[in-house]
Formats: structure tokens, C-alpha cells, sequence
């Protein structure tokens, strides 16, 4: 699924984030939350994680949030895109064909966030390890992991998806890590990080 002429994130800020760091994180650290007033979404991320600087609007979208790992080759991303028409709850519930679109909407977020994103991180290979549908009041929801053979080694990129109804864009919460050396406590704060993204109708 590699594609894609212009690069969305910029590759010295996904190098940077994953060059190694000795320690390891912990599971049970403290936590802190972003919240983002103009597309009303907050999530929470470990309180030691670093802010980053973002870099500028591409095909992908725009990135909201940026930090990373003060522990380990992990960050985090915050992402909207630009998509349309908005859909209200009502016409998603009654369409017939709304398992299809969720479907689609998935297949759509795979070329455009995650084969960009395997670009960026010069992968030579992306697997798509699991798409599951989230219950969300305010929006089409659904997660993504993938896993993207590169030269540094495997590296995970796993995502919690919202289109909010009413809206014409989609909130993406994105986790990269490095796939050596991964701890337990890590895959539980990845998890919790990204389970965290909630979104407030418009």
C-alpha cells in the first residue's frame, strides 16, 4: 500500500521521535490531557511525554498535536482531515448500506493516513494487523494497527478514528512505536492513550 508523491508529516520529526531511548516506560504513570476547543476533542497522554513541534498541513491533514516518549521511540499525533460531505446521525442510521460505508471509510483512511505515513517512514512493507469498529455518540468510529517493515527495524502504527457527525472532517488519534524491545506496560499505555480520544458533538 505504499504510495503517495508529497510527504503529509515531516520526516525529520518522525525521525527525531524515534531515535532510541534507554529506559522504559510505565503503564501507571501520571497523565495529562489535550484538549483541542476548535474541533472539540480531548485525549490524555503520559504527563512526562514531550510536546513537539508540529509541521505544516499536508495531504493527510493537519496535525493538531505532536509529542513523544521521554522514555522510549514513541509519539503520538493528533491529526484532521479534511473530508465531506458531513453526514447527521440520523442519515447514518438510516442507511441501508451503512456497514458498507464504515468500510469504506476505513479503506479510505488506510491510503490516505496510513500507506502516507509508511511512506514517511521509508517502509518497504505495510501490513494491516486489525480494523475495529468504536462505539462513538458523537461520530463513525474505528481503530486501525498496522505494522511497517523499515529500514530501522518493524514499527507500529495504530489509530483511533472519529467522523463527527455534522462535520466535515475527521479526528485522528495516531500511536508510532517501535516494534523492538516493546514492554507490556507500553502496549497498556498505548492502549489507554488511544482509548482515551473522546469527541464532543459540534
Amino acid at each position: 500500500m505504499r504510495q503517495g508523491p508529497a510527504r503529509s508529516l515531516s520526516c525529520a520529526v518522525l525521525l527525531a521521535t524515534l531515535a532510541a531511548w534507554p529506559a522504559l516506560a510505565r503503564a501507571d504513570i501520571s497523565t495529562t490531557e489535550y484538549a483541542d476547543s476548535q474541533y472539540r476533542f480531548t485525549f490524555r497522554l503520559p504527563a512526562d511525554w514531550q510536546k513537539e513541534e508540529v509541521p505544516a498541513p499536508g495531504d493527510a491533514g493537519e496535525v493538531r498535536f505532536a509529542a513523544k516518549s521521554a522514555a522510549r521511540p514513541i509519539f503520538v499525533l493528533a491529526i484532521v482531515t479534511a473530508v465531506g460531505p458531513a453526514i447527521t446521525r440520523e442519515e447514518f442510521e438510516r442507511r441501508p448500506d451503512r456497514e458498507a460505508l464504515v468500510d469504506d471509510l476505513i479503506r479510505r483512511t488506510l491510503g490516505q493516513v496510513y500507506a502516507k505515513m509508511s511512506h514517511d517512514l521509508s517502509a518497504n512493507r505495510l501490513v494491516v494487523d486489525e480494523t475495529q469498529r468504536r462505539a462513538s455518540d458523537a461520530g463513525i468510529g474505528f481503530s486501525i494497527r498496522t505494522t511497517h517493515t523499515t529500514p530501522e527495524g518493524a514499527t507500529t502504527v495504530a489509530g483511533t478514528h472519529v467522523f463527527p457527525f455534522r462535520a466535515p472532517y475527521a479526528i485522528t488519534l495516531m500511536v508510532v512505536a517501535r516494534v523492538a524491545g516493546v514492554t507490556p506496560a507500553e502496549v497498556e499505555t498505548r492502549r489507554r492513550l488511544l482509548d482515551s480520544l473522546q469527541v464532543n458533538p459540534p
